[in-house]
């Protein structure tokens, strides 16, 4: 299945760049994915080109406003520079492998340096928890125990990085959707084919090993990254299986219903995708005879 709007948003640049901006605020994942379409499809220099733009309409709406400039650049900067670069590398090379290896060694890097650069990840996250804790009670939102939530300090920064990655994932998988409606390409196949290579697998594994060693907390946190990676990847071997083997997709549901049925479900789920993307990064799970 192809979608038209991919098309129609690479023959209209006034009204990509205009929806890209007026996207980032509130539906980031949405304006990423536009990013990904043009890159994807007229390269990293145009899409770049309508990132600065865009850049350029919503500065000056924020001097108008009078608010600070410093949360709409870093806004900018993290989502539409990783939509630049997953969009590219997908472009470049037809594949949805390369832009999510990249993507999760770069915020792998990212995390690193910011646990070498932060002395105490306790400190630092435990008064933004405070704070959010607080805007959340004030808002209406009984909390049972407040404690609990700064208590999740240590892993915070796995847990925002790994959050960082699979809005990227999302988008880029939005975007190269649209991108095959401009370029004439089917994305399914792109999705179903989806494996990260020993590289990320053995990160994923040493990362493990370092959590079981107890070397915490960025082992942990590097789990996250490359576990939110092989998470999409388990999504690709059910998807695999379905089209390959001709089920129903009406089976699909079953398989999604559980990310909308609570937090335990949602784990749960969450560590069965993952478990099924690595295992089948060593042993191919995609192997089994479809005569």
């Amino acid at each position: 299945m192809r979608s038209a709007f991919g098309a129609w948003l690479i023959r209209q640049r006034i009204a990509r760049v205009a929806l890209t901006a007026a996207l980032l605020p509130l539906f980031g994942l949405f304006s990423a994915a536009i990013v990904v379409c043009t890159a994807a499809v007229k390269g990293w220099r145009e899409a770049g080109i309508d990132c600065a733009i865009a850049l350029s309409l919503l500065l000056a709406i924020t001097g108008f406003s009078g608010e600070p400039p410093q949360s709409l650049l870093f806004s900018a900067a993290s989502t539409w520079g990783l939509a630049l670069l997953m969009g590219g590398l997908a472009g470049q090379y037809g594949s949805l492998t390369l832009p999510i290896q990249a993507l999760i060694m770069v915020s792998s890097l990212a995390l690193t340096l910011f646990s070498a650069a932060v002395s105490d990840v306790q400190a630092f996250w435990a008064p933004i928890l405070t704070g959010m804790a607080d805007q959340l009670q004030q808002v209406g939102i009984e909390l049972t125990d407040v404690d609990a939530i700064v208590a999740m300090a240590p892993i915070m920064s796995g847990l925002f990085a790994a959050g960082t990655v699979a809005s990227s994932i999302a988008a880029l998988m939005l975007g190269c959707w649209w991108a095959g409606g401009a370029k004439g390409q089917p994305f399914g196949d792109l999705f179903i084919n989806l494996r990260l290579g020993y590289v990320i697998g053995i990160l994923a594994a040493l990362a493990g090993l370092g959590a079981l060693l107890n070397l915490q907390p960025l082992s942990g946190n590097l789990l996250l990254i490359a576990g939110t990676g092989f998470w999409f990847q388990g999504l690709a071997v059910v998807h695999w299986h379905v089209v390959k083997r001709q089920l129903p997709r009406v089976l699909l549901i079953l398989v999604y219903l559980p990310l909308f049925m609570g937090a335990s479900l949602v784990v749960m789920a969450l560590f069965l995708f993952a478990a099924v993307g690595f295992i089948d990064n060593w042993y191919g799970l995609r192997r089994a005879n479809t005569d």
